[in-house]
């Protein structure tokens, strides 16, 4: 038997660090016993996760998806589910750390009692110093929704990954490697908190690098003859990405409730901006016409639901990803 050598790789379960021998295609884990599949020149480990959950939990999930939100309220009775079967999909797993200064300034506006408005530059210098997960999806999903791994934990699976129905990993080690660094460099930037950056110098670390095959159960289902294609994570149970069909009344009342909410708060701030002179009329015709513009964007996609990382999932018109409704109705009443 070879001697034993370093080759700097760490358990994607526990951390802990892993020796192999040189020719060694798979290893235990002496911490937590998890099986590790290597990958010789590129020095990546792999491990697949058990699979907990069987067909019957899987179907039960999918039908527990169904009654939640604003999808279509006979779903639950006249939806038909024609396939579900599971396959492991393969997840680059990186562990980065960013470190670094970002330099800049924000401005301060002041108003006095005479009403002159002065902008002061605030300057700012702030450290960073982050360790970051970071995953993506190591072939082409297709119409899965699925981009990203949400859980990182799992036991590992005994099987071999010959034998396991899987998808071909297509995407490459140094990608995956340069999407993650960037990943680290923008959260970094933005836990700055700088607004205007006059100065950054951020460096990222790769700390760990692995490849995650990832139990998914696919389910196809059929409501008034159109197909959908829904998603169960086999480790924890939940709910990874799916389609469904929305329900046409919750769709009229929305919208509805929201022409009717949205254009007496743009009339009311209208008519404060012109009788009082307020500020406080203009944010209320800001409001109305929020609530305005999602009524319609809700009219104009509500006839389907839409969990995951679909290409064509649409979002707010002008709302940022996470950002909520209280941050977007500050920035534009500014």
């Amino acid at each position: 038997m070879g001697d034993r050598l370093s080759v700097g790789l760490s358990c994607p379960s526990c951390g802990g660090a892993i020796s192999v021998s040189e020719g060694e295609s798979s290893v235990n884990c002496r911490y937590c016993g998890s099986t590790l599949y290597i990958e010789g020149d590129n020095g990546v480990s792999t491990v697949a996760f058990k699979n907990r959950l069987d067909r019957n939990a899987a179907i039960n999930a999918l039908r527990v998806w169904w009654k939640k939100g604003l999808k279509a309220r006979d779903l639950k009775t006249t939806g038909n589910i024609t396939e579900v079967y599971p396959i492991y999909l393969p997840f680059w797993s990186i562990e980065t750390r960013v470190a670094g200064w970002v330099c800049g300034y924000e401005e301060k506006h002041t108003t006095d009692s005479k009403g002159n408005t002065r902008t002061e530059k605030v300057y700012k210098e702030e450290m960073v110093l982050m360790d970051l997960p970071f995953s993506e999806i190591a072939c082409d999903p297709g119409d899965l929704g699925i981009r990203s791994l949400r859980n990182f934990q799992g036991e590992a699976s005994f099987e071999d990954l010959d034998l396991i129905p899987t998808f071909e990993s297509t995407t490459s080690r140094d990608d995956a490697i340069e999407h993650a660094k960037a990943d680290a460099v923008a959260k970094g930037r933005r836990s700055a908190d700088v607004p205007n950056i006059t100065f950054e110098s951020l460096h990222v670390l790769v700390r760990k690098l692995s490849m995650i095959y990832y139990p998914v159960w696919v389910a196809r289902y059929t409501y008034q003859d159109r197909m959908y294609i829904a998603t169960v994570d086999g480790v924890t149970g939940q709910m990874l990405s799916g389609r469904a069909p929305g329900d046409a009344l919750y769709q009229s009342l929305a919208v509805t409730a929201g022409t009717s909410i949205g254009g007496l708060a743009a009339a009311g701030g209208i008519m404060a901006a012109i009788t009082f002179q307020s500020e406080i009329g203009i944010a209320g015709v800001i409001l109305g016409l929020i609530v305005l513009g999602a009524t319609y964007w809700f009219f104009r996609h509500g006839s389907e639901i839409i969990q995951g990382d679909f290409p064509d999932r649409k979002s707010m018109p002008g709302m940022k990803k996470g950002q909520d409704l209280g941050s977007y109705f500050k920035e534009m009443s500014r």
